[in-house]
């Protein structure tokens, strides 16, 4: 009992996704930022006058911003480093109920640290103190989850229950185009091959603009690897539970499109417009570049 008890306080000791969001919002860069995503701002000089002259910079405040090239009205804006877009989600095996089945045993969080993995954590008690003790997937970008069933197989309930490793649901991947070198003339596809489905989860559009990859929501069981994979610093792909992934898809970062809407965009943009598509792609690599400071992919991993 001790040991559940000294657990549960480690645990709440851990800094909170929703706390470091907030803490980060800006409300006068408007409807540039958001909780998930932030804006380019330009500071240096001779970038500014380069997106001056192609007419994609807006005054927001005191800050110039870059625009989005397929929609002028719109700032181009980008998913926020995974660090600040963290969210805790269930182990495998769990359900929407999973917390009042759950009796504290920490048995699941036992076995996972033994396998090595360190993906669960036990809630604290800053939250909902009725949940102290219960099971989280707290950091999957650093902790994804191998899938190796471990924690269902010591359950004493049905907490967790005895599902197949592809039957587990802890969230949803969700890449962002406008982050991924995939569709932004790379080649890449370390988030698929990392999947243990691979092409099960993941479905590919190759043209000249890259390998453009998407996840199956339907499908993708929520582990996480895709992200430690992912080059970009911070991650192009995060996994969301899935109301959150549901209300980005709704409104795919306050541009007022579905995620389909704006995935279609891109591939009209590329098909019809080749002039903004390049711009786009550019613009994109020049962000993934200097300010994420992402390493372009080997290409075939």
């Amino acid at each position: 009992m001790l040991k559940g008890i000294l657990l549960v306080a480690a645990s709440s000791l851990l800094p909170k996704a929703s706390e470091a969001v907030k803490a980060l919002e800006k409300a006068d860069l408007g409807d540039c930022e958001s909780y998930y995503y932030e804006p380019w701002v330009l500071k240096a000089q001779d970038k500014i006058a380069y997106y001056q002259a192609l007419g994609l910079t807006e005054k927001v405040g005191n800050k110039i911003i870059v625009k989005n090239p397929l929609l002028p009205d719109k700032c181009m804006t980008y998913t926020k480093h995974y660090k600040y877009d963290r969210y805790e989600l269930p182990p495998p095996g769990a359900d929407e109920n999973y917390a009042s089945k759950c009796i504290r045993c920490s048995l699941c969080y036992t076995a996972c640290s033994n396998m090595g993995y360190g993906v669960l954590r036990l809630k604290g008690f800053e939250d909902n103190p009725a949940e102290a003790g219960v099971p989280v997937a707290f950091d999957l970008y650093n902790h994804p989850c191998e899938l190796c069933m471990e924690c269902v197989k010591v359950c004493p309930t049905d907490a967790l229950a005895k599902i197949k490793p592809k039957e587990v649901k802890m969230g949803v991947a969700l890449i962002d185009p406008d982050l991924c070198w995939a569709w932004n003339s790379g080649d890449c596809e370390s988030c698929a091959s990392a999947c243990p489905r691979g092409a099960e989860v993941f479905e590919f559009t190759y043209n000249e603009w890259g390998k453009h990859t998407r996840v199956k929501p339907e499908e993708c069981n929520g582990c996480g690897l895709c992200m430690r994979a992912c080059p970009v610093p911070g991650a192009a792909i995060h996994v969301l539970p899935k109301d959150e992934y549901e209300k980005r898809a709704k409104n795919f970062k306050n541009t007022g499109m579905t995620y389909e809407e704006y995935i279609k965009l891109i591939f009209d943009a590329e098909i019809n417009d080749p002039y903004k598509a390049t711009i786009r792609s550019s613009m994109n690599a020049d962000y993934l570049i200097n300010v994420r400071k992402a390493k372009r992919p080997t290409p075939g991993l």
